[in-house]
């Protein structure tokens, strides 16, 4: 969590995530052009409304704050891109500081990988095949084409419904998740898998990866129908959600079947294992310094110089610009946001203000809490779980020069106030500053690269997993591994510290 930015900045941004890979035709040879032809330049338009892009989505995500890291995806995108058919376009290629597994475009050269796709990548052949598919959505007009639904999608829909009271854009069935967005529909996403792997064929590097990128995300989608049968709920999958993607299977076979018609160079396709293990070796994963860390259930952020504590078996989702805490059967859900202090306004001022005239309110008070001056208020509707029938909580906070924000809502009230509102103040209540002895505590979790042996055994290491359970589940999901397969011993493997 950070300062954020103004609200549409915020809401600009977050309308520019795209899902990254779908599809799979057939390849013929790594020197065989793409199918059609794609020579026709970037316009000065496309660029500049992609600069605009980057703006507000670098503003939003942030970009992840280690060059080594940023030197080498630009390294492999700079060569993928070489061999596309449009290799005089001036490429970019970013890494955001998030950790989903995601990749998207916004067209005019500009490409984002996610930080946390990275962790699930083991070879920078599989780098190479995402952003092979990328560039393709690029050089086939795909963006500017403008095909399928939009590539534009809400990836903040909860927290726009708590702080606005707007229940309509309100989806509990995606609420906390990284957003599984829509792409381009069917023919195009297939286009991009199929010239994709001709672009990462071209550039020397071994087109079965991308069937390996298949394999991640099909495992991703195991694991989760497998944990929501142990948990009793309905899996969230995303081509349950857009249908218009091929799933995981159907893909990876199709990319199977196209590598498998490509003609091995005589000196062999390039793979780079150890090169991208390397790579990553000290990437932060799940949330970085720059966005706050959750230890248990316990938040902190080294910049801020803040602490709070939420309910024990609550899930967090630690944004960039907010957090979302919620119950695993999603009855209450609670948002902590912060915006710069207004300057001449009291707590009540702001807050009121903010809430806007139409909002009927209710049991305003001052609070104060660890020396920070703030207002507490109900409104009399607004939740985003109910319909917009139900109150929500509304506290700000003046720290410094910031204003935190918490918003809280339950599906069921009592006496006019949400079910568990007296867990919303609660965790307000345990906002303080940071001890001298907790900034070790705001250091990420890690990634560490060892190389595996007969003896290793992901066990050992599933404890410093950040997640409440499923920790070996995890770490076999980030090596390939998933479920229950072995090591590859002798090659380099990824653990968390």
């Amino acid at each position: 969590m950070r300062q954020t930015q103004p609200a549409t900045h915020r809401l600009l941004a977050a309308l520019c995530a795209a899902f990254m890979l779908c599809g799979v035709a057939s390849v013929h040879a790594a020197g065989s052009p793409a199918t059609s032809s794609s020579k026709d330049k970037i316009s000065k338009g496309e660029v500049e409304t992609s600069r605009k892009y980057y703006e507000e989505i670098t503003k939003f995500y942030g970009i992840y704050e280690d060059q080594a890291v940023q030197d080498y995806v630009n390294a492999v995108g700079q060569r993928v891109a070489r061999a596309s058919d449009m290799p005089d376009v001036e490429w970019r290629f970013t890494v955001l500081d998030d950790g989903s597994i995601n990749a998207f475009t916004t067209g005019g050269g500009y490409v984002y990988i996610f930080r946390g796709l990275l962790s699930y990548m083991n070879s920078e052949a599989e780098l190479a095949a995402v952003i092979g598919h990328e560039i393709a959505h690029v050089t086939k007009k795909h963006v500017s084409k403008g095909q399928g639904r939009s590539i534009l999608a809400n990836v903040a829909a909860i927290g726009a419904a708590i702080l606005t009271g707007n229940a309509a854009v309100a989806d509990m069935a995606s609420i906390g998740a990284a957003a599984w967005v829509q792409g381009y529909g069917r023919e195009a996403e297939s286009e991009a898998d199929r010239v994709g792997m001709v672009y990462m064929t071209r550039a020397g590097y071994d087109p079965r990866a991308m069937r390996a990128m298949f394999d991640v995300l099909k495992a991703q989608e195991n694991f989760e129908i497998a944990a929501a049968r142990a948990e009793g709920r309905e899996p969230r999958v995303y081509h349950g959600v857009f249908s218009d993607h091929p799933a995981p299977d159907e893909r990876g076979a199709a990319a199977a079947r196209a590598a498998a018609l490509v003609v091995e160079p005589e000196k062999g396709f390039v793979f780079n294992r150890n090169t991208y293990m390397q790579a990553i070796d000290g990437m932060a994963f799940g949330t970085s310094r720059a966005q706050g860390v959750v230890r248990d259930n316990r938040f902190y952020h080294a910049d801020m110089g803040i602490t709070m504590a939420f309910p024990r078996g609550w899930i967090i989702e630690n944004q960039r610009d907010r957090i979302l805490a919620f119950t695993r059967n999603q009855e209450s859900v609670m948002q902590i946001a912060v915006e710069p202090k207004p300057e001449n306004k009291s707590p009540r001022e702001f807050l009121i203000q903010k809430l806007g005239r139409g909002n009927s309110l209710a049991g305003g008070t001052p609070v104060t809490i660890n020396d920070m001056d703030g207002y507490s208020v109900l409104t009399r509707s607004g939740s985003p779980l109910d319909n917009g029938a139900g109150p929500v909580r509304y506290i700000v906070l003046y720290r410094g020069g910031s204003a935190f924000i918490f918003a809280g809502a339950s599906r069921s009230a009592r006496e006019g106030k949400p079910e568990a509102d007296g867990i919303f103040r609660s965790v307000a209540e345990t906002m303080r500053s940071l001890k001298s002895a907790e900034f070790p505590l705001t250091e990420p979790y890690r990634l560490k690269i060892l190389r595996a042996t007969e003896t290793t055994r992901l066990a050992e290491h599933a404890q410093n997993i950040p997640a409440e359970k499923y920790h070996e589940e995890e770490l076999e999901l980030i090596n390939g591994v998933y479920p229950n397969k072995p090591l590859p011993v002798g090659e380099y493997i990824k653990v968390v510290e």
